[in-house]
């Protein structure tokens, strides 16, 4: 089949999947299972009818097939192969539409299209966009914008679900913009491959704009011990990745973080929360600053008991003397300690610890440091002692 796939409605187009049904030929992905049915999946009048199909669709289908970018990768060329098919039997038409490269982040090539309507259909009935859908021009079937408008002008939102669902080469992300040495998933969510922590950004961000903030801080709370701190601070060098760049401006990928926490009503993220049994072991964490409660925050959730302790009279290290006020407020700080506090975590302040061994000696089986940089240090190089 190349109509159907498993998150579309069916629509029973391209008659590849055809069945017989107590001596009727239908199409199985529209036929809805009953008590009593006699089904045929094999049969000469059943392969002549799925063979004919195949020949009506490769009828106005380009033959070079190894030019095309998803040689390969193609659903229609494993399809031919299976029925044993080709285009000799039938004339040759290929559809005249010119290739349109003028959309920002992917082509689309008319000729290589089936007509499947895979991706009209993911746009209406998924993603609610209604971008594209079939179009007809000079006697000619095709899928396209209303009135040829540039995608941009048909209010598509640029997610590539049209370009994913494509059996095809009609639709391809441009080559210009994928990096082919890195895997499909990194070079297609560069956002969440460039951000430190993994954070899953596409998912919290589809949740922040369906208004589903306590599911999108349950996503974002995954991989970031410490999000609303973030939300304020992070350099965000997701945003200098974001694919939204190649249309107009890169989504404020740390602003939708932090609003997500902040409109955090229902707090899902501590239900969803697992923590593993106690394992009896003791780990002692110097430094109260970002590295240590994320450390702290990861080491509980594994059974450990830990104790993070901290020079200064309060949490935060460097965020909280390196970094301005009015940048981070220091409530922030301290509702972030007191969330690692409640499963558990013990935070001493006031408490300088001047080496392992004292640690060690008092019963903890590990010890962490991450005493951060709070003294600058001169680079060795000329003219480092000028005022």
């Amino acid at each position: 089949h190349l109509c159907h796939h498993p998150d579309l409605p069916e629509l029973g187009a391209c008659r590849l999947c055809v069945v017989e049904n107590n001596g009727e030929i239908v199409t199985s992905c529209t036929l809805k299972a009953e008590d009593g049915m006699v089904i045929k999946t094999q049969g000469e009048k059943i392969n002549k009818k799925r063979q004919l199909a195949m020949e009506l669709i490769l009828a106005a289908h380009p033959e070079e097939c190894s030019t095309c970018p998803k040689y390969g990768k193609c659903e229609l060329q494993v399809l031919i192969q299976y029925l044993g098919v080709g285009p000799e039997r039938l004339r040759m038409r290929v559809k005249p539409f010119p290739k349109n490269t003028s959309n920002p982040l992917f082509d689309h090539d008319m000729t290589r299209c089936v007509l499947c309507g895979r991706c009209a259909r993911v746009c209406q009935k998924v993603r609610k966009v209604n971008a594209i859908d079939y179009q007809k021009k000079n006697g000619e079937v095709y899928i396209g914008s209303p009135h040829e408008k540039l995608l941009i002008d048909a209010d598509c939102k640029f997610c590539g679900a049209c370009v994913e669902i494509c059996p095809t080469g009609a639709l391809m992300d441009k080559k210009e913009l994928i990096d082919l040495n890195k895997n499909k998933e990194t070079a297609l969510v560069p956002c969440r491959n460039t951000c430190p922590a993994g954070t899953d950004i596409p998912t919290y961000i589809r949740l922040v704009n369906e208004g589903k903030y306590s599911e999108a801080t349950a996503v974002i709370r995954e991989k970031l011990p410490i999000p609303k701190i973030l939300g304020h601070i992070c350099s965000h060098p997701c945003e200098a990745e974001c694919r939204r760049g190649n249309v107009n401006e890169p989504i404020s990928i740390r602003e939708l973080k932090l609003f997500a926490v902040e409109n955090d009503e229902k707090e899902i993220w501590k239900k969803n929360r697992k923590q593993l049994p106690p394992t009896g072991k003791k780990v002692g964490i110097i430094g109260a600053g970002p590295a240590g409660l994320s450390a702290a925050y990861y080491l509980k959730k594994q059974g450990h008991d830990v104790t993070v302790y901290e020079a200064l009279p309060y949490v935060g290290g460097m965020t909280r003397v390196g970094i301005p006020e009015y940048r981070l407020p220091r409530d922030v700080i301290e509702e972030e300690a007191n969330l690692i506090k409640e499963i558990g975590v013990e935070i001493v302040t006031n408490k300088r610890i001047e080496n392992f061994e004292s640690l060690l000696n008092e019963g903890y089986d590990v010890v962490l440091a991450a005493i951060g940089a709070h003294k600058g240090i001169r680079l060795p190089i000329e003219g480092n002692d000028l005022d």
